[in-house]
């Protein structure tokens, strides 16, 4: 469910109207998380490392508001719950996009992720059909350390949805890091807010569970 914000009372309303203003109001801040204990975890009860950090990521920006906020014909609103859309290679080669639906628990979200991985990888075309504004944009380069990223933008037709890349993992003495990129819309999100949603995954990422 979303729910219409109304800029006269929100306390982003100089903001928004300043950024909403930009050609390109996108902005990005490239980082490394700590997925040590996380991989850890997840190789002990052999489920999918990438689905865990996933869900993490996932759980993370849920907890932070202006990361469920969306743009609708220029206004913002704000959702209840948002999912997660992993660009996925298929089995051809080719590229596709899955779409995976946040639940509250790991389990339940591993229920409905797997099997919906393993339809997208079996396709033959890039299915774009599942594509809604209650949603987060993942680019998953496991092949390459990279320390800035950039992303093709539809603008000014897009919905002010978050970009998440995460990177190949290395090890940095006796930890193990991934590179992780986040774009936002300026009018909706500021850098504080990014710090906010890399510490609530690197929080999420040291739990055993």
């Amino acid at each position: 469910m979303k729910h219409i914000i109304n800029i006269d009372t929100w306390d982003r309303k100089s903001n928004f109207l300043h950024f909403m203003t930009y050609s390109n109001p996108y902005f990005g801040i490239t980082c490394n998380v700590d997925c040590t204990k996380a991989r850890k975890y997840a190789k002990a009860q052999g489920i999918s490392f990438f689905l865990y950090y996933f869900y993490q990521s996932l759980s993370a920006a849920n907890a932070i508001p202006v990361f469920r906020t969306r743009l609708e014909d220029k206004n913002p609103v704000i959702y209840d719950m948002v999912h997660g859309s992993p660009t996925v290679l298929r089995n051809d080669g080719g590229l596709g996009f899955a779409m995976l639906e946040y639940v509250d628990t790991l389990p339940e979200f591993l229920k409905k992720a797997v099997p919906e991985l393993a339809q997208v990888k079996a396709q033959t075309y890039l299915d774009a059909s599942q594509d809604c504004p209650d949603t987060i944009y993942y680019s998953i380069l496991p092949w390459i350390r990279f320390t800035s990223v950039s992303h093709p933008l539809d603008l000014p037709n897009t919905e002010g949805v978050p970009i998440f890349t995460f990177g190949k993992t290395f090890n940095e003495e006796d930890r193990l890091m991934m590179p992780v990129g986040i774009h936002a819309h300026h009018a909706l999100v500021d850098g504080m807010h990014i710090a906010e949603f890399v510490a609530a995954f690197q929080e999420r990422l040291n739990r055993k569970s």
